[in-house]
């Protein structure tokens, strides 16, 4: 299935420990399964660093898509954190109360 226009992930490294994956444009219900799939495939990792700062728009499904795949991380030992991120996703993530640490993910400090 081809990418939602404007959408794009981009995995550094998928075989380190440590894992970057960059998420741009609108993530919705129409590209949140190609972000599962990319934390997925990244599953010999013991940390896996969200940078959201390029996303757009950020609907239920995203969210969804973020609790289920930090969720399954963490029952194969590894951690998601939710790292640089947009306005958009900082105000997603504190009207639902995902702000916090939680089972399925950290949200890192914001630098500066």
């Amino acid at each position: 299935m081809p990418s939602p226009q404007g959408f794009a992930v981009e995995i550094s490294d998928p075989d380190a420990a440590a894992v970057r994956i960059q998420v741009r444009g609108d993530l919705d219900m129409s590209a949140a399964p190609e972000l599962t799939n990319a934390i997925g495939k990244v599953a010999g990792a013991t940390t896996v660093v969200l940078d959201l700062s390029g996303v757009t728009f950020l609907d239920s499904s995203a969210i969804g898509a973020l609790v289920g795949s930090g969720r399954e991380l963490g029952e194969s030992g590894a951690r998601l954190q939710i790292g640089p991120r947009s306005d958009i996703v900082k105000r997603v993530l504190e009207i639902t109360g995902l702000a916090e640490p939680s089972d399925a993910f950290d949200v890192l400090p914001e630098d500066g």
